[in-house]
């Protein structure tokens, strides 16, 4: 009985072993299909998100067109300090030409003030001369009203009597009396001498004089184009200075347009070049994870056909499998403690971006001061890497140094891959060494930092991964 029935009882028992070996698998084939699926849409998921992921850390590239602009304007600058330097030419040759002249009327003006200290000489002399010829003729004059008035009080028939009583013959007599006339007529001819004298010398007094205005009058002019050649010559002095001082001007700022062409035309070919760099890059990566996601498939594939074979061949067992990895070493890379929070970090970044296009000025942090720009020197609003850095999060209620030592020592250190947008990006030159470090900028994420970057640059977006760099940090 117990055996019989044991037997009767064998089709049941196999027929049982067949649909729970069926039910196995179709559990096995739907797991394997699933599994399929599922490394399928991983695979995917890969290729999809491959790009984009490459894609949101662009590097800031500058375009051709702006290299090719600050070219053109660093040309223009040049040829405009090529004209000041002919009109520096042109200034100089006729300041040359005015000292000439000016020298020449200088000498003028000499030779005309000799000239009047020798007419007022010759005045002078010709007024000594006068006095002494108007003194004689008055003597003269004294002597010959004395020897008239003699005679008018002795009377003609008086003295004639008396030189007739006092001869002593009619022939004597007639000598005295022409003696007496011939006295009388020298003297007057004495005093018709002194008044041609005086006359003569009244017309040398007269000439003197003419001479001494006509000479005041040469001096005045010659004193004046004096003054007028010494004016020209100061003038054009001021021109040929005023140039000097707008040519050195122009220099400055063509030395600042051809170092930001010189930077775009680097920038651009950097940029160009890490984008190429990472467009392989992730090409690469891409193939290297759909290969391996394919075959991760034929792994899983083929373990659900050997866990088939096992269910068709034994109804126990068990389906179980595994997966892992090790993960990404996220290690932080120094010590400290973050007080921002990612709200303040917003802050700082919206206070930084609104600075986009201001001038960099050293040692600047918002406030006005000289500052080199396109145009030249301004006295505008500028700032250095860590004053801009240091002002967007004090906007943040957060207080920081101005210098990039004391940047670095405040906060918590990320690793690159840690970056969140806000943090501190830190650059030196040598990236081994944190005593080297010489920039800071505001990470705004997708590989990309707000700075201020070197004098006669403006604050702006730039690539955040530049070969100098030497760590970051979460103030």
């Amino acid at each position: 009985m117990d055996g019989e029935g044991r037997i009767s009882q064998l089709p049941n028992l196999s027929q049982s072993r067949s649909r729970t070996n069926y039910k196995h698998v179709s559990n096995v084939g739907r797991r394997i299909m699933a599994a399929t699926g599922v490394l399928a849409l991983s695979c995917a998921a890969i290729t999809a998100t491959a790009v984009p992921a490459w894609a949101a850390k662009k590097p800031v590239i500058p375009s051709q067109s702006q290299v090719d602009q600050a070219n053109a304007t660093a040309h223009a600058k040049a040829v405009q300090i090529g004209e000041t330097e002919a009109q520096l030419a042109a200034a100089n040759a006729q300041l040359d030409k005015l000292n000439a002249a000016a020298e020449a009327t200088v000498e003028a003006y000499d030779g005309a003030q000799a000239k009047l200290a020798a007419a007022q000489q010759a005045v002078t002399k010709a007024q000594a001369a006068l006095s002494v010829a108007q003194a004689a003729r008055a003597k003269a004059q004294l002597q010959m009203n004395q020897f008239a008035a003699d005679s008018y009080r002795g009377s003609s028939n008086v003295g004639q009597i008396s030189a007739l009583i006092m001869s002593g013959s009619p022939e004597e007599f007639a000598n005295r009396e022409a003696t007496l006339s011939a006295i009388a007529s020298h003297r007057q001819g004495i005093i018709n001498t002194m008044k041609q004298a005086e006359a003569a010398q009244d017309f040398a007094q007269k000439s003197a004089d003419q001479a001494l205005s006509d000479q005041q009058t040469a001096s005045n002019a010659a004193q004046k184009a004096k003054d007028a050649a010494v004016r020209a010559v100061n003038d054009q002095a001021s021109q040929v200075s005023q140039i000097k001082t707008s040519q050195a001007d122009l220099s400055a700022q063509l030395a600042v347009l051809k170092g930001k062409a010189k930077n775009l035309a680097a920038a651009r070919a950097q940029g160009l070049a890490e984008l190429a760099a990472e467009q392989a890059a992730a090409k690469k990566a891409a193939a290297e994870a759909k290969a391996r996601q394919l075959e991760l498939a034929k792994e899983a594939a083929e373990k659900a056909r050997t866990q088939a074979q096992q269910v068709s061949s034994n109804s126990g067992g068990s389906n179980s499998g595994g997966s892992g990895g090790a993960p990404l070493d996220t290690v932080v890379p120094g010590t400290g403690h973050s007080v921002s929070t990612a709200a303040q970090r917003a802050i700082a970044i919206a206070f930084a971006e609104n600075q986009i296009g201001v001038w960099y000025r050293w040692a600047g942090a918002g406030e006005v001061g000289p500052t080199v720009t396109d145009s030249g020197t301004q006295n505008i609003v500028g700032y250095d890497c860590s004053g801009l850095t240091m002002r967007a999060y004090q906007a943040a209620g957060i207080s920081l140094g101005h210098y990039t030592g004391l940047q670095w020592d405040i906060g918590m250190h990320v690793a690159q891959s840690q970056l969140v947008p806000g943090d501190l990006v830190f650059f030196a030159t040598n990236t081994s060494d944190p005593g080297t470090i010489h920039h800071v900028g505001i990470y705004i994420g997708n590989g990309q930092m707000v700075d201020a970057p070197q004098t006669g640059e403006q604050v702006g977006i730039h690539n955040a991964f530049r070969s100098d760099y030497i760590g970051a940090v979460q103030p």
